[in-house]
């Protein structure tokens, strides 16, 4: 009995370790351990304006990241959730950044690779072969997540879903319109975006389509979109109906910085 607690023990040591200095986006609780994510999404999920119960929705996440969103609405009863994620984990780019500022995007992908050579027995114990946390969070929590590698640009092989979501990817995109006619055509019901590094538009600029282009200066946010931006190109795509459901500041905990969002809610 003593040995098999102390490789308990050892086991969530390693994990607590893990959850402490491993690369990660999203903040997640699991028993008594809290990983240092980028985004604590918790104390902001009210302006996501989801439903209280998705049981027996199929719901698609595209650029789930560590998939906080795709956890929270299989813990909310959805029947079937994917994830869907450029990111091979492997320090490969996820997605082709501005040539100016490559090398900076370069070494933060290579931050994947390096966090799974140095926690590769944490892995290696539920079975993973690179540092994807959703995988690592749904064996935690064994709840019956998939996972694939694809782009937001070509959605048509993993069909359609009740709710598909896309949270803080547009902006990363050169191609913002394209993405959003992906989203309409794996969306069966609703699809729900939202949008960071979004304009701060005042009274006088709140109803135009602004897309103001900062991939000079970020290299890894091309455009700074508006509100309106986004609610037309849902339009054009094909929704029948589109709302933005709020704007709020979050928190980036790695810079200690706000940043600004919105979330629009588009019905097919």
């Amino acid at each position: 009995h003593v040995i098999k607690h102390t490789v308990k023990e050892l086991g969530m040591s390693d994990l607590k370790e893990l959850f402490e200095k491993g690369r990660w986006y999203h903040c997640f609780q699991y028993e008594n351990l809290i990983s240092n994510g980028t985004y604590d999404i918790v104390k902001y999920i009210q302006y996501y304006k989801f439903e209280n119960d998705y049981g027996g929705k199929t719901v698609l996440d595209v650029g789930c990241s560590d998939g906080y969103f795709s956890i929270w609405m299989k813990k909310h009863g959805a029947e079937r959730v994917l994830g869907v994620d450029s990111n091979k984990y492997d320090g490969s780019l996820a997605f082709v950044p501005s040539n100016a500022y490559k090398h900076l995007h370069e070494e933060k992908y290579a931050q994947y690779a390096d966090d799974y050579s140095l926690f590769k027995p944490v892995y290696a114990q539920y079975g993973l072969n690179n540092s994807n946390k959703l995988l690592l969070m749904d064996k935690l929590m064994r709840l019956g997540i998939e996972f694939e590698n694809g782009s937001v640009y070509d959605l048509s092989s993993f069909g359609e879903f009740d709710v598909v979501m896309c949270n803080d990817l547009l902006e990363h995109l050169r191609d913002p319109i394209t993405a959003i006619e992906q989203l309409y055509f794996a969306t069966r019901e609703k699809c729900i975006i939202t949008v960071s590094s979004a304009m701060k538009t005042g009274w006088f600029n709140r109803k135009k389509a602004l897309a103001l282009f900062q991939g000079h200066i970020s290299g890894g946010s091309f455009f700074s979109l508006s509100e309106e931006a986004v609610r037309s190109m849902c339009i054009s795509a094909g929704f029948k109906k589109v709302e933005v459901a709020s704007r709020f500041e979050m928190q980036n905990r790695r810079h200690g910085v706000n940043n600004s969002h919105f979330v629009i809610h588009a019905y097919k």
